[in-house]
């Protein structure tokens, strides 16, 4: 498997979680219950799985070999992608502050981190890693990957990324998104 299929997996699941993510976000205008656990378990995912795994996965190993292959950083889609993450991860500091005290709050975090993870996930599987298997080398991919797997190891820590997919099939189900 190519470095950039594994993101494309890990993509699958983050969009599940902004399925679940708007669900909340419906609940909440409709001022319905949403327990509090919930809550901190999306944002355990949005901060272990999408930012710490998923984002660390580009930040430290994809993008820095896409610069090493001659992608730029600045002016280029690599650029864009960081200014994006952290984007991201403002949005992520809002819904944490909010959560179980402002609703309104909540909302419109979640909703401009979805729309902003949603079309940041296209540009990713559309245009960056199509570019990225075309300039790198078969040898740095298995480099990434091996790269990928440590993240998830000694970053995230082992076993954590079952936890996070066990946790997401959990929240599906009971929002049913």
């Amino acid at each position: 498997m190519r470095p950039t299929d594994d993101l494309k997996n890990e993509h699958d699941a983050v969009l599940v979680m902004l399925s679940i993510l708007a669900k909340v976000a419906e609940r909440l205008e409709q001022k319905a219950v949403v327990p509090q656990e919930h809550s901190g378990q999306m944002l355990d995912f949005l901060r272990g799985f999408v930012d710490k795994c998923h984002h660390g996965k580009e930040e430290t190993s994809l993008f820095p070999a896409l610069q090493a292959a001659g992608i730029p950083k600045e002016g280029g889609p690599i650029g864009v992608m960081l200014a994006e993450h952290e984007t991201g991860r403002g949005f992520v500091r809002q819904m944490a502050a909010a959560a179980g005290k402002d609703g309104k709050v909540f909302v419109r975090a979640a909703r401009d981190y979805i729309a902003l993870l949603t079309q940041h996930i296209a540009k990713e599987n559309d245009v960056l890693f199509p570019m990225a298997d075309k300039v790198l080398s078969a040898e740095t991919q298995a480099r990434l990957e091996r790269e990928f797997e440590e993240i998830e190891e000694k970053v995230v820590g082992a076993g954590k990324h079952e936890q996070y997919h066990t946790m997401l099939r959990a929240l599906k189900s009971f929002y049913d998104a």
